[in-house]
């Protein structure tokens, strides 16, 4: 079995003193702790010197990351025998402090839980809200509209993840431009981004020959299909091509304070108007700028182009038609 490394040596740590009913000396992390070069009696004497030397810089590494990260870590001495020196973590000092969040943070923290509603971290997404407002003072909350993003893709994307780690095949309703809405059979390869969209590169098992497919063009559940390690991905892509290439365009998008910074740091910052920064925005993909803007619930709006305007005013009413159908 391969020795851990050192972000999962430092958790052994961490859980080993945080459980430890005194203390733990040296000598017995050395001995218990997973990660660490126990004594080997077998060892000639060089070696065994070489060996503590390496457990001693590795410890003192370990130490100062724990103190580092803010860990409780305190040096206990026995009472008896003050030159023996050990280590302990009170869990009651390392105890996070009781989380208050605002109506507009709680409101951030349930715009994340309805993204991932469905997903595959949907349950835990839902859990910590919950934890969070179970705890939290009753106070007159925000309501921040999520209703318009599109999330067509967000559930394919871990399903696929997995799949291309297993080495299996999958099946999936695609509606592409120029074939229109068909199943695929396919055997993923790799998931890629280009220009904010995600894409599938994969072999098309019906066409014989290697496809891209972008994620938000996937309908309904992706499903597995055939063994695991039925196939391995080349170690390239050259020579694949996601898409035609298309024209990059330019909106002007307008920003309130302390918002949209995915947006401020890849555009180009024109003046300000009242409460709004304007920004010049490159960009050949008008469904995933779209969703980025409607995704700041308010903070963003259109100024150019019309079409992004109508597409989204267009998607964001469909939303609020379903919402209070």
């Amino acid at each position: 079995m391969p020795a851990p490394d050192a972000a999962e040596r430092l958790l052994n740590l961490l859980i080993a003193l945080t459980h430890a009913r005194v203390r733990m000396t040296r000598a017995e992390i050395r001995a218990t702790v997973a990660g660490y070069d126990p004594i080997d009696d077998r060892d000639d004497p060089e070696t065994a010197r070489k060996r503590t030397v390496a457990f001693e810089r590795m410890f003192e590494r370990d130490k100062e990351d724990l103190r580092r990260l803010g860990v409780p870590l305190r040096t206990v001495t026995d009472a008896t025998h003050g030159d023996e020196i050990g280590y302990v973590i009170d869990a009651g000092d390392a105890t996070m402090p009781p989380i208050t969040l605002s109506a507009v943070e709680r409101a951030v923290v349930a715009v994340a839980a309805d993204y991932w509603q469905n997903a595959a971290l949907g349950t835990d997404a839902r859990r910590a809200l919950i934890k969070i407002t179970s705890s939290a003072a009753r106070v007159e909350d925000e309501t921040v509209h999520l209703a318009a993003r599109s999330t067509v893709g967000v559930d394919a994307a871990p399903a696929l993840a997995q799949a291309i780690a297993d080495g299996q095949a999958v099946r999936f309703t695609y509606t592409s431009a120029t074939s229109g809405k068909a199943e695929r059979t396919v055997e993923p390869w790799r998931l890629v981004v280009r220009g904010g969209p995600l894409y599938l590169v994969g072999l098309d098992r019906d066409r014989g020959e290697p496809r891209t497919y972008r994620l938000s063009r996937i309908e309904g559940a992706v499903t597995a299909v055939g063994d695991r390690g039925a196939f391995v991905a080349p170690s390239g892509l050259a020579g694949i091509h996601l898409e035609a290439a298309v024209p990059t365009l330019t909106a002007r998008i307008g920003l309130r304070a302390e918002s949209g910074h995915a947006i401020r740091r890849r555009g180009r910052f024109l003046r300000s108007e009242g409460e709004w920064d304007i920004y010049d925005v490159s960009y050949c993909d008008t469904e995933y700028l779209r969703d980025e803007i409607l995704g700041l619930a308010g903070a963003a709006r259109v100024v150019s182009p019309e079409t992004l305007a109508e597409a989204v005013v267009a998607h964001a009413r469909a939303a609020l038609e379903v919402a209070h159908a």
